[in-house]
């Protein structure tokens, strides 16, 4: 049995956060699906028609906010809906379309302005922690598997416990190598991320596009949980 677990300090500091849980099981990762990257071609084109305001957005600045107050530069390491919405918000951009997944993902992310991230669950009997970093941790960064680094003491990292693998660095600025979603993925953990007002409305329906969608399109089975300061930990 595995485990997903938020660290209490998180909670502690950060009252609002709310994490949505869609665990997908027995997938069919496909690397082209005509109808879904319709619908996040469209999703894409929605955004860039009705950009959000990513001064003045309240879910764009309560999560510079949180960077900033665990010394993570927001602007250098944009979390990641930020630094999807300047780049489709710039020009009408599309984005590739990898993998099923990664497109539900996107497209959840765009259209309900929240961070979305997966990982491959690879060692289903782990523990699977969003916790703060005491430095010694390994992080192999998306796409450079022959490079290794630390992440910063203090940083909020989520990692396999048992291993010290990171995941993803600074929160949900960048996911690990390790764990990258591809078209041999039969099983992932999506993370559905809100903090602020209406933090857990917000994430509980992004969490529910993304079931439905991982559903549709990839055929998966899936369990739905929420994570909070009452219910910081999931067995599975």
């Amino acid at each position: 049995m595995g485990c997903i677990v938020i660290a209490d300090k998180i909670f502690e500091t950060y009252p609002s956060f709310r994490r949505g849980i869609v665990i997908a099981r027995r997938m069919k990762n496909k690397t082209a699906d005509e109808d879904l990257y319709y619908v996040l071609k469209e999703t894409l084109i929605r955004r860039f028609e009705n950009p959000v305001d990513l001064e003045t957005d309240s879910r764009i600045t309560d999560w510079k906010d949180v960077h900033k107050s665990f010394s993570s530069n927001p602007n250098k390491f944009p979390p990641a809906h930020i630094a999807l919405l300047k780049r489709i918000q710039k020009q009408r951009t599309e984005i590739p379309f990898i993998n099923s997944v990664v497109a539900v993902m996107n497209t959840v992310s765009v259209e309900h302005v929240l961070p979305v991230g997966g990982d491959d669950i690879t060692a289903p009997e782990s523990t699977y922690k969003l916790t703060y970093s005491k430095g010694n941790e390994t992080f192999i960064p998306l796409g450079t598997p022959d490079k290794t680094e630390n992440p910063d003491k203090g940083e909020v990292i989520y990692l396999i416990d048992e291993t010290k693998d990171v995941m993803c660095r600074r929160w949900n600025w960048r996911n690990g190598d390790k764990t990258k979603i591809t078209e041999n993925t039969v099983n992932i953990i999506m993370n559905i991320d809100a903090v602020g007002e209406g933090s857990e409305e917000r994430a509980e329906k992004a969490r529910d596009a993304v079931a439905l969608m991982l559903e549709k399109y990839c055929g998966a089975e899936i369990i739905k949980t929420m994570l909070s300061p009452v219910y910081s930990r999931h067995d599975f």
